[in-house]
């Protein structure tokens, strides 16, 4: 499970809206100094999100202000990677097959057409993305949850996300 710290904006009945700030691997590189991308996220601040977190298995109560630990499954971020970057690309290929084929093949024709369906085949594939990540963000495992309370930030900022090495100045 991946997990991240957060901090709680809002209390609703049954579910309450975190903060919590974009984390990047480059906090733990050994050539963070030497790589531009490691100078880059020393100097800007990671971006900030706001998740709505269901509560209604928490049995003590949250306050706005309070650190709290969430979760979210490898399974679900993997399984929405390859919906996103691989569907998309596998029907570009499809479309490319399919233009070449008609286009080239029957037609005798050009590679615009060709183009045409690629672009058209990954479109598609998009559209089909789009259209299942809408019924997939329903679904409990791919809404993050609840793992623990921790109470009070010690300090004014670790409030955002004291597991953020890139936000701490150096």
């Amino acid at each position: 499970m991946m997990q991240s710290l957060a901090t709680v904006v809002a209390v609703e009945k049954h579910h309450i809206t975190v903060s919590c700030q974009q984390q990047t691997s480059c906090g733990s590189c050994a050539s963070q100094n030497s790589c531009g991308t490691g100078v880059v996220s020393k100097v800007l601040p990671g971006r900030q999100h706001l998740l709505k977190v269901s509560t209604r298995h928490l049995h003590e109560s949250v306050a706005v202000g309070q650190l709290v630990e969430i979760g979210l499954s490898e399974r679900s971020v993997l399984q929405s990677a390859l919906l996103v970057y691989v569907l998309p690309l596998i029907c570009m290929l499809l479309g490319t097959l399919l233009g070449q084929w008609w286009f080239v093949i029957l037609a005798g024709g050009g590679e615009l057409g060709v183009i045409a369906c690629a672009l058209a085949g990954g479109a598609f594939g998009l559209g089909i993305a789009k259209w299942r990540a809408k019924h997939l963000s329903v679904q409990g495992d791919y809404q993050p949850s609840l793992l623990r309370v921790l109470g009070q930030p010690v300090a004014d900022g670790l409030t955002i996300n004291a597991l953020s090495k890139d936000s701490s100045s150096r």
